[in-house]
């Protein structure tokens, strides 16, 4: 049994330890991970990427408009909106699926994650405020967004590039690793729970699921016809996509736009759901991959 596979949940524990210390680090450790981390793992990503990759940023932000769509047949609240499209793929998707399915679901990962950014970024402003979606000049100004253009700009000069930056990249994943499940267990650590905001989360859990799958599966059919190599021989890592809780941005974008914070507990639920269904995912996963 692989101790990789497990490292997400031990990251998230030190979190949980940070969170009910009087030691407050979440705001340096968003920053740097906003800001320097997750930016340069796009850049690399991407001006290394192959074809497949930008389907997959077009797949997920046309998911997360059909979420988006599917929640404001229910409700106009912009925060369960939000909520209900808005996913965790960065700081829980993408170490869950690297840990549990290597560099091949990570790659994919960074490319889900750009494409949850662009659209969380500029429709979440864009619904927060009341004016609908962001200007462009506000989304320009997101670190996901100018990382993927930096990243296309590299693009042609990735067999140069590669060489020197590899084992940077090797340490800036496992800092995005630690950082942003450290950072979701201090949030966990500091959110209370009730048992209204579990019930509410299974309910939102189990609808989104079942629509993520379903896109997951029509967009795998997509990639076998088109003979997107990357995105079929990581199909299983994309199904996890449908277990992600909740973006932990969305109280930043809540708290700056409408000055409260209501989506926090969404968010501490639905993460604690997601990690208990990840749990049962990755235990599978382990049975089926041990010898007979």
């Amino acid at each position: 049994m692989s101790l990789s596979l497990f490292a997400p949940l031990l990251y998230l524990g030190t979190g949980l330890a940070l969170g009910r210390s009087p030691i407050d680090v979440k705001g340096r450790a968003s920053a740097l991970l906003a800001r320097v981390v997750i930016p340069f793992v796009i850049v690399y990503n991407i001006a290394t990427a192959r074809a497949d990759l930008f389907a997959v940023i077009a797949w997920v932000a046309a998911t997360m408009a059909a979420l988006l769509a599917l929640s404001r047949s229910f409700t106009r609240d912009p925060v369960r909106n939000l909520c209900f499209c808005y996913l965790n793929i960065g700081w829980l998707g993408l170490p869950v699926a690297s840990s549990l399915f290597g560099d091949g679901a990570a790659t994919v990962f960074v490319a889900a994650y750009v494409g949850s950014s662009l659209f969380g970024n500029s429709i979440g402003a864009g619904l927060m405020s009341g004016t609908g979606p962001a200007p462009w000049r506000q989304m320009l100004k997101a670190p996901p967004v100018w990382a993927l253009l930096l990243g296309l700009a590299l693009h042609p000069f990735a067999a140069m590039l590669t060489p020197p930056l590899q084992p940077v990249y090797g340490a800036a994943k496992f800092l995005m690793s630690f950082l942003g499940m450290a950072i979701l267990g201090i949030w966990l650590a500091q959110t209370p729970l009730r048992a209204r905001d579990l019930r509410d989360a299974l309910v939102t859990m189990a609808t989104r699921a079942a629509a993520v799958a379903l896109s997951v599966t029509a967009f795998v059919a997509f990639a076998r016809l088109q003979e997107l190599a990357l995105v079929v021989q990581n199909r299983d890592a994309l199904y996890l996509m449908a277990l992600l809780p909740p973006a932990a941005n969305i109280v930043v974008l809540e708290t700056h736009y409408l000055r409260t914070g209501r989506s926090a507990s969404a968010i501490a639920a639905g993460t604690g759901l997601s990690l208990a269904a990840i749990a049962v995912f990755a235990t599978a996963l382990l049975w089926l991959r041990a010898p007979a």
